[in-house]
């Protein structure tokens, strides 16, 4: 796939010292700092677009919008639309009307599928999402960055999650860059998620990044890498 059909993507995770982005329970991402949460809402007023799996949308109850005028603001300066597209990746539809995201109208949801996706569900969902079939059994990521690129004009896409969406752009070899937030905990568990779960890399074939940008705020760690291709 060019490099010109798809987003600029770009990925944002916190995580604790021992490498963990959830606990064992799967509780929702509260364990970052004030300081975190803000560089998440300056990541998203950059994106065209943000993307998360249908788990994170609903553990973290969010809404994937920027609440901060002023970000929002600036982003109508720069010509872009005043909130990002909001893009949900969810192979078999597990989605529900009363999860937060779908509360809030200020910008498009796409919802992204496959063909394992229960029609009549799909039709209920039409008047909240453009809705996609991509795949047979599991969602085809290069045609989703494609149509993205191509029928939205997003150029830079910020994927947040879960572990499972980020393994399967690291899989197609997606992703661009990566932001890190190291958060001064420890949660352990052999079940706990990391930023990348999935079948996972022998050392030959693992990606290579470039730390590109390092910032300590209070006891936290601030890392940009770039992947190389």
């Amino acid at each position: 796939m060019k490099r010109s059909d798809r987003p600029f993507v770009f990925l944002n995770m916190a995580m604790t010292i021992d490498g963990k982005v959830s606990t064992y329970a799967r509780t929702p991402t509260t364990f970052p700092s004030k300081a975190d949460k803000w560089h998440l809402l300056e990541l998203r007023a950059e994106a065209d677009a943000i993307m998360v799996g249908a788990h994170t949308a609903r553990t973290d109850h969010m809404t994937m919008g920027i609440p901060d005028a002023g970000l929002r603001r600036q982003r109508v300066r720069r010509g872009l639309a005043e909130y990002p597209l909001r893009v949900i990746v969810t192979g078999h539809f597990s989605v529900e009307k009363h999860w937060e995201v779908f509360q809030h109208r200020f910008s498009p949801i796409l919802i992204f599928t496959s063909t394992t996706a229960p029609a009549r569900k799909r039709r209920a969902f039409a008047p909240l999402a453009t809705i996609y079939e991509c795949g047979r059994r599991e969602v085809d990521l290069r045609k989703v960055l494609r149509i993205l690129r191509r029928e939205w004009k997003v150029k830079r896409l910020l994927c947040e999650g879960g572990p499972t969406l980020n393994w399967s752009l690291f899989q197609a070899g997606m992703v661009d860059e990566i932001n890190v937030t190291l958060c001064p905990k420890v949660f352990g568990g052999a079940t706990a998620p990391t930023m990348v779960d999935g079948h996972g890399f022998l050392p030959e074939e693992a990606p290579v990044a470039e730390l590109v940008s390092l910032k300590r705020v209070g006891d936290e760690l601030f890392l940009v890498y770039r992947i190389g291709k």
